[in-house]
């Protein structure tokens, strides 16, 4: 049999092919084109059309939106960036703050305790309550008649024959 190179009539390699020499066939066109003066000029007058044209509708836009109380994008980008500005300075003053607080513990720590320490003891004693099934134990009553405790029924259990 003859081997046949289904590379060469691959239709993916043709295709491959195709769209490279129609890349370099348009890139030659282009830089051709683009070297006439002429042409040059008519697309650079054409992008200053355009970028006017931009300018003028961004314009009208924002009067409209001014017209209707509404905000602009300019508006928006304004507020971005002050809100930027003030999430900065609160960053900062809770810094300043955490600086703050851990010298101030630093200063009424005993000479032995180190910072992590006297934040710790200066926290409020929180005791977790005991993971078992017992209820909590009931609060001793402020009268003196206490109840008398109450005995606990017991259970019996029946026999299965």
């Amino acid at each position: 049999m003859d081997n046949i190179d289904w590379n060469a009539v691959s239709p993916a390699k043709m295709w491959r092919d195709w769209i490279v020499k129609s890349e370099a066939q348009w890139s030659e066109t282009v830089s051709q084109l683009l070297k006439d003066e002429r042409t040059g000029g008519a697309l650079n007058r054409q992008l200053d059309e355009m970028q006017l044209m931009h300018r003028q509708f961004s314009e009208l836009a924002q009067a409209s939106l001014a017209a209707a109380n509404l905000p602009s994008r300019s508006d928006f980008e304004a507020l971005d960036e002050r809100m930027g500005r003030l999430e900065d300075g609160l960053a900062q003053v809770a810094t300043a703050l955490s600086q703050l607080s851990q010298a101030l513990a630093a200063m009424h720590a005993p000479a032995t305790a180190t910072a992590d320490t006297a934040v710790a003891s200066s926290a409020p004693a929180f005791t977790k309550p005991a993971r078992n099934r017992r209820p909590p134990a009931p609060a001793p009553a402020a009268s003196s008649s206490a109840a008398e405790p109450t005995a606990k029924p017991t259970r019996t259990r029946s026999k299965k024959a």
